[in-house]
Order: C-alpha cells, then sequence, then structure tokens
C-alpha cells in the first residue's frame, strides 16, 4: 500500500510501520460522516498537552463532571459491583485525580467508562505526583494496560515501567517526563476480530499503536499474547476504557476518543 508523503509528515511518524497505522485510521475515521481522513492528517491534531478534540470526538472527560464514568468490577476490584458513588475527585478546574477513601474509609477504586468501544483513537493527559511511585495505569482493549510509572531518567525499560504495556511489552524508548508536568498519550486499537464460533484467529488478534509525549514507543504491535493479571478478561470487541488507582494520587485531563463505526480488513 503506498503512503503519501504528505501523511507521514503530517502525522510526525517516523517509520514506514507507524505510517502504516495512522493511515489505516484515517481510513477508518473516513466512515465517521463528521471526520475525514483529512482532518486526522491535520498536524494540529498530533498529540500535544490540552489538544482539543476534533469534531466527531467522544468527550470521556473535559474538567465538568463524571457523567461518563463508573466504578469498575472485576474479580478483586469492586468484587460485588457494590460501588454507587465515584470517589475521585475535581481538582484544578479540569482534572480528576485518584481519592484512596470513601466516607472517611479506605477503598480501592478504579474508574471506567459507561460506553464500550471497538477501534478508536484515545487521547488522554496524565500528570505524576511529586513524591512516590506514580503507579496508576490506563486499560484499553479487553484489559490491556497502559503502565503509568515515574520511570523518568531510567536507562532500561523493563514491563512495568511507564509507557509498557503490563507484562506483555516494554517501551521502545523512554519518553516519559518528570512528575509534576503535564503528559499526553495517544492510542491507536484496533479491536481482534471474534469469528462467529467465538473463537479468534491468530490473523485477527487485536492490535495497538501507542504515542507517548509524541514519541512513538509501540509500533503496530499484535497483541495476541494474554498474560497480564487481567487475562480472565474476556476478548470481546467492544471494552470500556478504564483508569487504574494502584496507591498514588494520580491525575488525568482531556480524555477523549474518536471512534469507528467500520472494521477494515486486516491483512496481517
Amino acid at each position: 500500500m503506498m503512503i503519501p508523503l504528505s501523511l507521514r509528515t503530517h502525522c510526525g511518524c517516523r517509520s514506514i510501520g507507524a505510517a502504516v497505522v495512522c493511515f489505516a485510521f484515517c481510513l477508518i475515521a473516513s466512515t465517521i460522516s463528521s471526520l475525514s481522513a483529512e482532518d486526522l492528517a491535520d498536524p494540529r491534531l498530533r498529540s500535544a498537552s490540552g489538544l482539543q478534540p476534533p469534531s466527531g470526538a467522544v468527550v470521556l472527560f473535559d474538567g465538568s463532571s463524571f457523567d461518563a464514568w463508573k466504578p469498575f468490577s472485576f474479580q478483586w476490584i469492586n468484587p460485588d459491583d457494590n460501588q454507587r458513588q465515584i470517589q475521585w475527585k475535581i481538582v484544578d478546574g479540569d482534572a480528576m485525580q485518584i481519592e484512596f477513601e470513601f466516607d472517611g474509609k479506605r477503598r480501592k477504586q478504579f474508574l471506567c467508562t459507561k460506553q464500550s468501544f471497538g477501534d478508536y483513537r484515545l487521547h488522554l493527559e496524565f500528570q505524576l505526583p511529586g513524591e512516590g511511585s506514580g503507579n496508576s495505569g490506563v486499560f484499553f482493549g479487553p484489559l490491556y494496560e497502559l503502565q503509568i510509572f515515574n520511570s523518568s531518567g531510567n536507562e532500561k525499560l523493563g514491563l512495568g515501567d511507564c509507557g509498557a504495556i503490563y507484562q506483555i511489552r516494554e517501551p521502545d524508548v523512554n519518553a516519559v517526563r518528570p512528575p509534576g508536568v503535564w503528559q499526553t498519550i495517544d492510542l491507536l486499537y484496533r479491536a481482534a476480530k471474534i469469528g462467529r464460533n467465538g473463537f479468534m484467529a491468530e490473523k485477527d488478534a487485536a492490535r495497538v499503536s501507542i504515542w507517548l509525549n509524541s514519541t512513538l514507543i509501540h509500533d503496530d504491535v499484535k497483541l495476541s499474547l494474554r498474560r497480564n493479571k487481567y487475562a480472565a478478561f474476556p476478548e470481546t470487541p467492544m471494552s470500556p476504557i478504564v483508569l487504574q488507582e494502584h496507591g498514588s494520587p494520580v491525575k488525568f485531563r482531556n480524555i477523549w476518543l474518536l471512534e469507528s463505526t467500520s472494521t477494515p480488513d486486516q491483512d496481517q
């Protein structure tokens, strides 16, 4: 497939593989009436702190409310699914921050979107706290975790460092910034194709590309291996976005998503 040079230049891709993913996602987005491939190629849509959601985006958090979110329940996390109130708090006018107590008692709470999604581009921003590990995470697809952690300055990265697909793949480069500054995540996710028999062929596995602070850290990675501690979560074409609480008061803001209404053919 021929990738237009203008697209590679505008989207900031530094490899043919990344350009293929960007181009494929533009084709996906062309099915959304209010968003065109030209829109996605616009350099103003490149990852940046404070990047505003384009036309057609699903706004998941803009600082005004938690209307798009609910407490998450899975195995040991809210196992009885009896958390009714969101205990996280809105801070700084436009951000959410992890909160560890409810009614004066310690309570672990993950948040997940009320909606589930298939193929999409996700944008969000996070800020590591000044003290502690900054441990948190963003779950995409059927609970693949993009690790958030204070790994700034680390020369060697592992499966638990910032930008890792937790317990599956370390990031190609260390693009994390120090605590106290806003950082960006942009993620292109293509869900697995599940056959009518309920099974998935290897060629139809989910795929993802991820940019941390505008640096490509995962380039069109096939997600056929489910070996993290959430591997029991069912592999489905539609899944929520989940934000993790793991003992650090990490902040999030400006969370939005561009969803596709169709699934492209896979040729891998």
